[in-house]
């Protein structure tokens, strides 16, 4: 009975996007809307998937380096494999399962620890949160005429709490560590874990900022691309607004692969130029289609390429109930 209730509460939840979504849409000019889409050339679809390939690329160079920060010996090539595989699996399952499967690939393919594994993949992802809280909250305030308290309030905290997980970890892990000092073998994990980030977790600070910083950047400019050569070009500056406060809003469980928060986004972002909904969504949907599907087709095809070194989906939750990260 709890897991039906946890289940439909999940779906629930997600059904929040979708409804923010009908919101958005439920006075668009269809026949516009589809018009406008229809004008983005093949090129520009194109020029987007070469620069998501260069996202990836930046980004698994990023985690490989991470990973020899904290002792695992991958290797460029095995880190991108992993990153486009983990990013398949993301899109393809609830519960962002891509982020969990990069763990168990590293246990596999290099027997590394899961504390190891896990302080990678979370250092990973908090240079992500970091600079992405950080642009959004800039954004919100510099690009939104009343950007809202709340908000900024929720972005700000993002932004603290990822940036004291750095800057002052033993803020959180020694009031976990006396909690969990009744679960004597997850206290074990979580003591290793702490041990772990303590002394690592400042190796590739500088070079991880850099990098993750250029491809936020590259990732801004695909919104900007579509919308360069037509009748609505916006600046640089409100690409990375969008893309920026989209994607903290993503991580929201309340919508499945964006849908709703990122249509909302744009079509606030655009209004600041006075642009119609309809260009907004349609450039949202140009977006949506060369990162979701690209994500889809690439990271699907490296995946199956190699499922016979990686595991399958199954076995990554049953492996991730029978031993929990933490």
């Amino acid at each position: 009975m709890r897991s039906g209730i946890r289940k439909w509460l999940f779906l629930l939840l997600h059904l929040t996007g979708f409804l923010i979504l009908y919101l958005v849409v439920r006075d668009l000019q269809w026949d516009r809307f589809i018009d406008l889409l229809g004008t983005f050339p093949l090129w520009k679809y194109a020029a987007g998937l070469g620069i998501l390939c260069l996202v990836y690329a930046l980004k698994s160079f990023r985690w490989h380096l991470l990973n020899r920060a904290f002792g695992i010996r991958t290797t460029w090539s095995s880190s991108l494999v992993f990153y486009l595989s983990a990013g398949f699996l993301s899109v393809i399952t609830p519960g962002r399962l891509g982020e969990f499967a990069k763990i168990y690939f590293l246990k596999r393919r290099y027997n590394t620890g899961i504390p190891q594994a896990t302080s990678s993949v979370i250092m990973d992802r908090i240079w992500d949160v970091l600079v992405l809280s950080f642009t959004a909250g800039l954004s919100m305030v510099l690009l939104l005429p009343d950007p809202g308290w709340v908000g900024i309030l929720l972005i700000t905290l993002l932004f603290l709490a990822s940036l004291g997980m750095v800057a002052a970890p033993r803020a959180l892990f020694i009031p976990l560590l006396f909690v969990l000092k009744i679960f004597p073998g997850l206290h074990k994990k979580v003591e290793e874990l702490y041990q772990l980030w303590r002394t690592r977790r400042t190796d590739q600070l500088l070079i991880s900022i850099a990098i993750t910083s250029a491809a936020f950047l590259m990732l801004a400019f695909i919104p900007v691309l579509f919308s360069k050569g037509g009748s609505y070009p916006i600046s640089f500056e409100a690409g990375i607004g969008a893309i920026s406060i989209s994607n903290i809003l993503s991580f929201i469980p309340v919508t499945v692969a964006g849908f709703g928060t990122r249509e909302l986004v744009f079509t606030q972002v655009w209004e600041l130029s006075n642009y119609p909904k309809e260009i907004a969504l349609s450039v949202s949907t140009a977006y949506f289609m060369v990162t979701y599907l690209g994500s889809l087709i690439m990271g699907g095809a490296v995946y199956l390429a190699n499922i016979k070194s990686l595991y399958r989906p199954g076995e990554i939750r049953s492996m991730g109930l029978q031993d929990p990260v933490l």
